[in-house]
């Protein structure tokens, strides 16, 4: 009997173990396999399917959990980063850096990272990256120079696969149609990381300890590590993937492999999408706290507000809306909604005169946002073999970097000398240039129209 039905039986899902799928007649095999003979022209097979139920609900609550508490403890940086490097002499330039170095390393190892996860699988890479969180916040807490403070930062985005890992995880156990519903529900604890996670960052950060902030996020770090290594079981089998490597079926260049894997390809299209929706997001975000200031003389408090809204927001829509709405219209009409609730958001806040303005324009942002970003990421998955999830997340992960590099540096300066609400404007235009690329190009084998 052919060796293939050690393979086949990945496709009966991650339960199966290691049980060989149930024998079939020789005959009817060899009926069919000349018709099935793949060419090199051929598109890679479809991924070979997870196991319908879905992951255990403990190894589920894991992964929800180790997202949560990785982004609460990210949080928590947030509103005392600036001042803490100001703190070791750091120039206003220089603190706008950190965010740039920790993108930077996110952006070159984010590919890498995934690609060890679709080779040695998705637990070790989530253990390292939380065990790299960690080391980085206790160097931020320890640290007695400004470099050991970008050291920090390099090292905290050369460990961030947290994300595109815990997606990688959801496409291995989730059937293709239920993958937007279950990242949906990951975003909700990204969501709500950020809502918690900057609140407690202001609460333990005083004038006689500084440093605390971090400490609680290494610890934070430190016990999400522990209930991960207990609790989070492995999700993927390399040996019993369905894909070649990229790297090896396409030349031995990682580069190759990036190329191959994204030029004219859906995923291509898709990268390019996220690259599209992160520029106009980011640039949102660097901008918001100052158009307000400019425009109705908010200060932190009214500004903190709002973005607590939009977070609450958020995590209402991915953990409650996007499962039935990708249900009834798809992941593609749905991140098509989403794009256009984020074009209607942009224009009315990059023109908004009255303060109700802002309220209504961050709630369909904050809609938009909530289901744009779970919509993009099961349609990467959809488009990804068994062999290749964590690589190709890492790809949108890396675009998801990049977008934030240049999004903030392409804002400050419309901000500074075109107009307040410009960078609003702009960031509506990006997000309808990606609408066109989906309804022109994103057409998902076995998916919506």
């Amino acid at each position: 009997m052919r060796r293939d039905n050690g393979r086949a039986s990945s496709s009966e899902g991650w339960m199966a173990g290691f049980r060989c799928a149930p024998w079939r007649p020789p005959t009817r095999r060899v009926k069919v396999a000349p018709d099935r003979r793949m060419s090199d022209a051929s598109p890679p097979p479809p991924d070979p399917g997870p196991h319908p139920r879905g992951p255990s609900t403990k190894a589920f609550a894991t992964l929800w959990l180790t997202l949560f508490l990785d982004l609460v403890g990210f949080g928590i940086i947030i509103p005392v980063l600036p001042f803490y490097a100001t703190s070791f002499g750091a120039s206003p330039q220089l603190v706008t850096l950190l965010a740039t170095a920790f993108s930077l390393a996110q952006f070159g190892a984010a590919p890498v990272l995934g690609r060890i996860s679709d080779r040695v699988g998705r637990r070790p890479v989530m253990l390292i990256s939380i065990a790299g969180s960690c080391a980085s916040m206790l160097v931020l807490g320890l640290a007695s120079a400004l470099w050991m403070v970008f050291a920090a930062r390099v090292l905290s985005g050369l460990c961030t696969a947290n994300i595109s890992t815990a997606h990688a995880y959801v496409a291995d156990r989730i059937a293709p149609a239920r993958r937007a519903k279950y990242m949906g529900l990951m975003g909700s604890a990204i969501g709500l990381g950020f809502v918690f996670g900057p609140a407690l960052g202001g609460l333990l950060s005083t004038p006689e300890h500084p440093e605390l902030p971090f400490l609680v996020s290494a610890g934070l770090a430190a016990i999400n590590w522990g209930m991960a290594f207990v609790w989070l079981p492995e999700s993927h089998r390399p040996e019993r993937a369905s894909t070649a490597e990229p790297t090896r079926a396409h030349g031995s260049s990682r580069l190759g492999a990036i190329v191959h894997a994204l030029w004219g390809t859906p995923l291509g299209w898709l990268v390019l999408v996220n690259l599209c929706f992160f520029v106009a997001f980011s640039s949102m975000e660097s901008t918001y706290a100052l158009l307000l200031e400019a425009e109705f003389g908010w200060g932190a408090q009214q500004t903190g507000g709002i973005f607590a809204f939009v977070g609450v927001v958020i995590v209402l829509t991915q953990g409650v809306l996007v499962g039935r709405l990708v249900g009834r219209l798809g992941e593609r009409r749905t991140l098509l909604l989403g794009m256009t609730l984020l074009v209607v958001a942009l224009s009315i806040l990059g023109s908004m005169k009255v303060p109700w303005l802002a309220f209504v324009g961050s709630a369909l942002l904050a809609c938009g946002n909530g289901l744009t970003t779970p919509s993009i990421n099961a349609l990467v998955s959809r488009s990804s073999g068994a062999g290749d999830q964590g690589f190709h997340m890492g790809l949108s992960s890396s675009a998801a970097a990049l977008g934030r590099i240049g999004g903030p540096a392409g804002a400050g300066v419309l901000f500074a000398r075109v107009g307040p609400g410009v960078p609003m404007l702009v960031a509506a235009g990006v997000v309808m240039m990606a609408a066109l690329v989906v309804l022109a190009r994103v057409r998902m084998p076995g998916g919506d129209a």
